[in-house]
């Protein structure tokens, strides 16, 4: 399997062995286009396998690579290495002073292109309509950036907790079980609308109710009105809607989150379905 490296599959055809592209590193996130070159186009044609991580962008690859073989293997999790459900209150633990608030959580990306500024603009009508809200972010990136807009929009309400030392980190699954809602934002950028996220999966095994944006990428995994609540991409009105409408009704909220932990538990855990999946692909591969 080759991973990020051109030059490398190349070579490896070259030099007559089987290569497996995998589009995890193959493809930029933060691009607002997306472009194969003629080396591109070389490579995964003749490539054994490629391996898309969303039903979206293996449906863009199977359209322009005709019959070669293009296999969805989404991101899952692994519950019996980090599962939010078997962490204690670490999070009001660490802050108490935020256990009285209904928690507005998101976990992900912290530039434009994530899609967290919506959120930001949505938090911002919530916050001037109600006191028992809270927004809490932890990103991987952009903080500084964030930063600023909540001093530009006059944010009170919002802490930014710093990212995750380790994918697991306990602090981090305490903060996503103890959300009362969390929010899957995006963008138009190809790598965000049309990826299936690892902020998703994380989402789900939570058991918390999902409100997110809705793409090609988020409805390959999520349901509407079953296991998430979804709104137009980019309608800052609709999200705080959602969000007010999820905190509001706590049976469907309560629904909400149980159906996307059931299907993380049955369809998207290595340890179960996803990783006998994996096992069935490449031993096909390579039989």
């Amino acid at each position: 399997m080759v991973i990020k490296n051109l030059i490398g599959a190349l070579g490896a055809l070259r030099a007559g062995k089987r290569v497996v592209v995998d589009l995890m590193d193959y493809w930029h996130c933060n691009k607002p286009y997306v472009v194969f070159n003629s080396l591109d186009f070389y490579i995964l044609r003749r490539a054994r396998c490629v391996i898309a991580w969303s039903k979206a962008i293996a449906g863009f690859m199977r359209r322009y690579l005709g019959r070669r073989c293009v296999a969805y293997l989404p991101f899952g999790v692994n519950l019996a290495l980090a599962d939010p459900l078997k962490v204690g209150n670490i999070f009001f633990e660490r802050f108490p002073e935020l256990s009285s608030y209904v928690i507005v959580g998101y976990s992900g990306g912290g530039e434009p292109y994530h899609g967290i500024d919506t959120l930001m603009y949505a938090f911002s009508l919530l916050e001037r309509r109600r006191r028992d809200v809270f927004l809490v972010v932890q990103t991987w990136g952009g903080s500084d950036r964030i930063l600023m807009l909540i001093k530009r929009l006059g944010l009170k309400r919002v802490a930014v907790l710093p990212p995750a030392p380790v994918f697991n980190d306990p602090l981090r699954l305490s903060f996503l079980r103890a959300s009362s809602v969390l929010v899957n934002t995006a963008s138009k950028v190809p790598g965000i609308y049309l990826a299936e996220r690892t902020t998703t999966y994380w989402y789900m095994s939570a058991g918390r109710p999902i409100v997110a944006e809705a793409t090609p990428g988020v409805r390959g995994v999520l349901k509407h009105g079953l296991s998430a609540l979804f709104v137009p991409l980019g309608d800052v009105k609709s999200l705080a809607k959602a969000i007010e409408e999820v905190i509001d009704d706590s049976s469907f909220a309560r629904r909400l989150g149980d159906n996307a932990r059931r299907l993380a538990e049955e369809e998207y855990n290595w340890g179960g379905k996803l990783g006998r999946r994996a096992r069935v692909l490449f031993s096909s591969l390579f039989e």
